[in-house]
């Protein structure tokens, strides 16, 4: 590293005693002509900024007079105030671990970040220029490093997870690596060999340590994943994590909506909500453009990056556009589809190396009639090919070693590559052949388990099967279930009921309420209901078991059993009790329930009154819980309304009101207009939404349309969506997307959503339709994780099966049902039941 100039006497690279520190930033202070109170002045206008940490006068003089130590974040704050280039502060941080008392000792196999090499910490190899192999390109700074770095700083004082996100190719892991070597240069780095290592740090940490994580996603999902627990672990224990991940690999954890029963979902969901998580653009801003034209006379990569009009700065750097022209421009069909092979197991969930012998069986499938004239060394050359380095940077396919030996022994296709899949094959589902060298080559249980999803989605349930079958024989009882119900619709029952013995009698898993149910079916059939009572009943899944002993026709025997169980005092089991009696239609056991107190008895017994048109029954026993049982006062006014009895169902709600609960209010006003009272609501909501902000939705929903032109320009979404509809129903749609498409172009969720239905509804299909694709295939998926259902939902409304089936094949979530339920004849989504005053909760009443 070349010495910083000697500017005063100033010269941090010589200071290795905090005395020596405090010496040289005191002439730092006195060149930049600050008093100490100065500096706290102008350190609270940068810090009210969210650029750094405040810096008090005390503080100040403590570090310029070796009175206090400074910890990196306050020693950030310090070199700003005294108008320090962001890019000459590593020589500052340097010095000051350097003079830090009681530094210790390391992590096994940690070094000093400053030793660290940037290749083996995943920072991609520049494209290479034949009479400039040695040199190394300088580093453009992006907008975001100074808040990076100022986050970086603060972690280094109590612990901190920072994580970048975005694109491959967008050099995520060279910025962030500049900023730790910036910040934390005298850091122990340890970057993990596994998770067992990272356990390790865990149980035993050392002070001073950045956990290196580069690509993220690859300690997620496996079989031995990286816990939230351990991160909390290691956090307390002041350890900096700094890790990089995909956009579509975080969005797909943390923006997608939760499935019940997800538990893996929920771990990585709370884990990644620990980090402080930093956006990487795929383009340069027009500063960082700027930044890089300064840098362009002297740096030739940065030369080469410009000059490039079609793909981004950071991906020409990486040889982006030159791996994807060595894949899509192979010399042969053989070469190409190698690759091609590798990058689909890849996309179908292999996060592991695929071996040779899997990319021999699996390129068959693309070879159709051609495999028959292959040379035959076509595999080894074709090989050759993919593994070469592109302008020296990396290759296509990554070759994987085993330990210290020299020979491949499998591959992983590169990123960009994948990314690239993503927008062109996206659509393009694999062949059977591909699918079962996949089956019969990939061995990681984390790897099968994704393959077996992948292949659900995409309604190939026979490969699915074989991936479950793989888990079965593994002794993986997860997946049971699944291989069950497709044995089942093979017609090959008994299979399935050896499947399913021994995941159901195994230690608790996640699948095994699943397969403890499909089993005593099976049971059943075979005659043999006793025995899968007796199962239910020593697993203690008390609903399957009472529905399966109604199903069985032994309704009496199930009465007694949830009799004993509700005797205990256990109110879930008193509520299983009153769902059977409420089953089995029995009021008066029901109503002697209700008459001892028991208040779920008394709620199945209104619902069942309710049903049979005794709604005057039911409102009489939900009165007395108005104010004391949750979801009593909103059944009461839906039932009174159904009656007729309009000013009643207001009556209860006005103390409500009175209270001043949003949802009251909402719900007043849409009786008063269900019922033609509209100008009674208007006045009532106009007075409300002064004090209550919670009811702009309503206000929006029922204001004179006068008013809504400028209700929708202060940004009330409420009032945009209907604005906007309005416009287009009238024929000016143009003017509707000019006010929605700037919001949907500045991340707004609803509002992209709502851009495509008004492109959807009024005769723009297509145009909607690639919007949607657009969102999907960039890669960035911003906030678009509804973009996916959507394009199913609005295909499946048009009836559009062929583009149905193709998202089928894309392994779309719901693609397979909507495609099923259009084969079928359904024309329409279902439509779903309005439920206007369910879910009332009383806050200040409390209740069950």
């Amino acid at each position: 590293m070349t010495r910083p100039p000697d500017v005063h006497g100033i010269d941090p690279s010589s200071v290795t005693t905090p005395r020596q520190l405090a010496e040289q930033l005191e002439r730092l202070r006195v060149r930049a002509g600050l008093s100490y109170a100065q500096m706290a002045e102008r350190a609270g206008r940068i810090a009210d900024g969210g650029r750094c940490a405040a810096l008090s006068r005390a503080s100040a003089h403590g570090y310029a007079t070796g009175a206090q130590f400074p910890t990196p974040e306050r020693l950030l704050t310090y070199l700003m105030v005294c108008q320090v280039p962001l890019a000459a502060i590593r020589p500052w941080m340097a010095a000051l671990e350097r003079a830090r008392p009681g530094r210790r000792s390391a992590a096994p196999g940690a070094v000093r970040v400053r030793e660290a090499l940037p290749q083996r910490l995943g920072v991609r190899l520049p494209i290479e220029f034949e009479e400039a192999r040695d040199e190394t390109p300088g580093y453009v700074m992006r907008d975001l490093d100074e808040g990076l770095r100022a986050a970086l700083a603060a972690a280094s004082r109590d612990g901190g997870f920072l994580l970048l996100n975005g694109r491959s190719c967008v050099g995520k892991t060279r910025t962030l690596h500049e900023a730790v070597l910036e910040v934390l240069p005298e850091w122990w780095l340890v970057q993990p060999a596994g998770p067992e290592a990272i356990r390790e740090l865990a149980a035993a940490p050392t002070p001073r340590t950045v956990l290196w994580l580069d690509e993220l996603q690859a300690h997620l999902g496996t079989a031995d994943p990286l816990t939230e627990g351990t991160v909390r672990t290691l956090l307390h224990a002041g350890t900096v994590i700094v890790g990089t991940i995909w956009t579509t690999e975080y969005q797909a954890r943390v923006l997608a909506p939760r499935r019940a029963g997800d538990a893996r979902g929920d771990e990585e969901r709370r884990l990644l909500g620990l980090a402080r998580v930093f956006d990487v653009a795929d383009a340069f801003t027009p500063a960082e453009h700027a930044r890089a034209l300064a840098r362009a006379g002297e740096d030739r990569w940065v030369r080469a990056a410009l000059d490039s009009a079609d793909t981004g700065f950071t991906q020409v750097l990486a040889a982006a556009p030159d791996l994807v022209r060595r894949w899509e421009c192979a010399p042969d069909p053989y070469a190409e589809h190698v690759i091609t092979a590798a990058v689909d197991a890849r996309r179908l969930g292999v996060h592991g190396p695929v071996s040779e012998e899997f990319l021999r069986a699996a390129v068959r499938g693309y070879l159709g009639d051609r495999r028959a004239v292959a040379p035959p060394d076509w595999l080894r050359s074709s090989l050759d090919y993919a593994t070469a380095p592109v302008r020296g940077v990396a290759p296509a396919l990554m070759p994987c070693t085993d330990g210290d030996l020299e020979v491949a022994t499998g591959y992983i296709a590169t990123d960009c590559l994948l990314q690239r899949a993503r927008e062109t094959r996206r659509v393009l589902c694999p062949g059977d052949a591909v699918w079962r060298a996949l089956s019969e080559h990939c061995h990681d249980p984390a790897d099968l388990q994704r393959l077996a999803r992948a292949a659900g989605l995409r309604m190939r349930y026979e490969h699915a099967a074989a991936f479950h079958r793989r888990l079965f024989d593994r002794g993986d009882h997860r997946g049971a279930a699944d291989l069950a119900e497709e044995l089942i619709r093979q017609g090959r029952s008994d299979e399935a009921f050896e499947v399913l013995r021994p995941a159901v009698h195994a230690d608790w898993h996640s699948d095994r309420a699943r397969a403890t149910a499909q089993w005593a079916g099976l049971l059943a059939v075979r005659g043999r209901t006793q025995e899968a009572v007796d199962l239910l009943s020593a697993q203690g899944t008390r609903p399957e078991l009472l529905k399966f002993l109604v199903r069985a026709g032994r309704s009496d025997e199930a009465l007694r059993i949830a009799r004993r169980w509700a005797a205990g005092g256990d109110r879930a089991a008193d509520g299983h009790l009153a769902d059977l009696l409420a089953e089995l239609g029995d009021e008066e056991a029901l109503r002697a329930r209700a008459a001892a107190g028991q208040v779920n008895s008394t709620g199945r017994l209104a619902e069942l009154l309710a049903r049979r048109g005794r709604r005057d029954e039911a409102i009489a026993l939900y009165l007395p819980y108005v104010r004391t049982e949750r979801g009593a006062a909103d059944r009461v006014v839906e039932l009174l309304v159904e009656e007729g009895r309009v000013e009643e169902a207001l009556a209860v709600l006005r103390p409500f009101v009175a209270a001043g609960h949003s949802r009251a209010h909402a719900m007043l006003a849409e009786i008063l207009v269900a019922h033609g009272r509209e100008a009674e609501a208007v006045g009532h909501l106009r007075a409300a939404v002064v004090r209550d902000p919670n009811l702009h939705e309503q206000w929006a929903q029922l204001c004179p349309l006068e008013e809504l032109p400028a209700l929708a320009a202060t940004g009330m979404w409420p009032a945009v969506a209907r604005w906007t509809r309005l416009l287009a129903g009238q024929g000016h749609l143009d003017r509707a997307l000019g006010i929605v498409g700037p919001m949907a172009d500045g991340g707004h969720v609803p509002a992209a959503m709502h851009l495509t239905e008004l492109l959807a509804d009024h005769g723009r299909l297509r145009e909607a339709l690639d919007l949607l694709r657009n969102r999907i295939t960039s890669g960035v998926l911003l906030r678009a994780w509804w973009a996916p259902e959507q394009l199913t939902r609005i295909l499946f409304a048009h009836g559009l099966a062929d583009e149905l089936r193709a998202e089928v094949d894309a392994g779309t979530a719901g693609a397979a049902e909507l495609l099923g339920r259009l084969t079928a004849g359904e024309t329409a989504p279902a439509a779903a039941e309005p439920q206007r005053h369910r879910g009332y909760i009383l806050p200040e009443y409390g209740g069950c």
